[in-house]
């Protein structure tokens, strides 16, 4: 008989995970949005020409811009999904991990907590002045936002009184014999069966 390594016991009918602890799933994590975020690295730049017009090159340090997170950015950079991204989140594979974090995290966490913080990102661009249009539709698909509008029908929680000096305060009614009398709500007499 062969021993059965526990790897393979807790994959037992399934894939195995792309991760398999939450230190390795949040350094990945980290090191998207590292390169995402503005930071300096070397690269070959034209440093102007020779005297035969050819360019010279030089190595040098140079800001990179910084580049959106993003959902589907994040499973690139997680080499998966975004549906497996949300399985993730669900807490489906939380009781596969080889371990929590320090902090207590489960992968259901460390993800919730990359999705909150593209959320963010999202929410300061919108807040950046610069044209809002794609961060409003991204939060409205991917964080819950939504447009709503509310309308106070009352003037300082008082009722809007709608007929004010459009109606009498007092609703007269003809009577078939022509005499008149105040309306009245209840059930008349004749019209009782």
């Amino acid at each position: 008989m062969t021993e059965v390594s526990e790897t393979e016991e807790k994959n037992k009918g399934g894939r195995p995970l792309k991760f398999t602890t939450v230190a390795e799933l949040k350094l990945r994590i980290n090191e998207y949005f590292d390169r995402c975020d503005p930071h300096t690295e070397m690269r070959r730049v034209i440093d102007g020409h020779g005297k035969e017009g050819n360019a010279l090159w030089v190595e040098r340090e140079v800001l990179t811009p910084g580049v959106p997170y993003t959902i589907t950015g994040l499973a690139r950079a997680l080499k998966t999904s975004r549906e497996t991204l949300l399985d993730y989140e669900s807490g489906k594979y939380d009781d596969k991990a080889d371990d929590i974090d320090a902090a207590g995290d489960k992968f259901s966490d460390t993800i919730k907590d990359a999705k909150l913080r593209v959320q963010q990102n999202a929410e300061e661009f919108l807040m950046s002045g610069a044209p809002a249009t794609g961060a409003i539709f991204w939060l409205k698909n991917n964080a819950g936002w939504k447009d709503r509008q509310e309308v106070d029908h009352t003037t300082k929680d008082q009722p809007i009184p709608l007929l004010a000096g459009i109606a009498p305060a007092t609703l007269v009614v003809e009577d078939d014999d022509g005499g008149t009398a105040p309306a009245d709500d209840s059930a008349d007499k004749d019209q009782q069966s």
